[in-house]
């Protein structure tokens, strides 16, 4: 897989591929001002422009691996909300760690290291130290064996002042099946629980809010304020069940199905798993998706205007 991006404007339609940006396990981003993208290659964090010139920001010091397997490096690639670092989590050898990258120098700093799995780092919109650090589970690849994570949702500074579970209350296949979190613009952190819909909880006060009631949820995004919601239902039945997409407006307290039937991929869902994962657009004005409905694997938009 590598990045795409596309631009929306109907009146200037732009769509530039990155080949260069490969990945499996983590994930490259477009850059805040649409002008290229930032990806790892390897060890290095790499910028390239529209036009194709790059750039290394960074590498990870080889010291620092000291000849351990490189599982994967940077499952989500964010900036800090002061736009001074870019946030960098990774598997090596046996350990998991989370580390920063200067955007103006490139230097590497490391956090902490973690013997179980975590993931999916992402830096809050609004405060710029902290972050959400999500357990998770795998497959040990040396013994093939289960590891449980436990509680899923951590929140964590680049200082190590706190490092804290956000729903200290839910334990996973006990009273939860929480999975795929994000910030809205307001620093609140979104959550899906598959079995219950979606949650909001704030970070510093850890008040948790069951905004949408809905099962089989999988993946799921909210517009900057949460008063709108879109969502997948669901990837994980897709071969026996019809997969939905879902539009859920928070303040009329309806929801409206985007698909209401889309056929399995053509291919497998794994290694990597090739689910909707319906998103607002920068601009919030459109819904992003991955469509199969052509029997291909297409990316689709639907306005959001129709909705209102």
């Amino acid at each position: 897989l590598f990045l795409g991006r596309a631009a929306l404007n109907p009146e200037k339609p732009d769509i530039k591929w990155f080949p260069q940006s490969y990945f499996s396990g983590g994930s490259p981003m477009v850059s805040p001002d649409s002008k290229g993208v930032y990806f790892f290659n390897g060890l290095s964090l790499i910028y390239m422009d529209n036009e194709g010139k790059t750039e290394v920001i960074g590498s990870i010091p080889a010291d620092y691996i000291n000849n351990r397997y490189i599982y994967w490096v940077s499952t989500h690639l964010s900036i800090s909300a002061d736009g001074k670092y870019f946030l960098v989590d990774g598997c090596i050898g046996n350990d998991f760690f989370v580390a920063t990258m200067e955007v103006a120098t490139g230097k590497f700093k490391l956090i902490h290291e973690f013997p179980n799995v975590h993931d999916h780092a992402l830096f809050s919109p609004v405060d710029p130290k902290q972050f959400v650090f999500p357990r998770d589970w795998r497959r040990n690849p040396a013994t093939g064996k289960y590891e449980f994570m436990e509680r899923r949702l951590w929140v964590m500074d680049i200082d190590k002042t706190y490092y804290k579970p956000l729903c200290p209350d839910l334990w996973e296949s006990q009273n939860a099946n929480t999975a795929h979190e994000w910030y809205s613009k307001d620093g609140i952190v979104c959550f899906v629980d598959y079995a219950k819909g979606v949650f909001e909880v704030n970070p510093n006060t850890r008040e948790i809010v069951h905004v949408w009631k809905h099962d089989l949820i999988c993946h799921a995004q909210s517009n900057g304020d949460r008063t709108k919601f879109c969502a997948d239902a669901s990837p994980y039945y897709w071969k026996e069940i019809p997969l939905k997409i879902l539009y859920f407006d928070r303040t009329k307290k309806s929801q409206q199905e985007i698909v209401s039937a889309m056929p399995p991929p053509p291919i497998e869902r794994d290694p990597y798993h090739l689910d909707p994962h319906p998103h607002f657009s920068p601009d919030e004005q459109w819904i992003i998706y991955l469509s199969t409905v052509k029997g291909n694997i297409d990316v689709a938009v639907t306005p959001v205007a129709q909705f209102e």
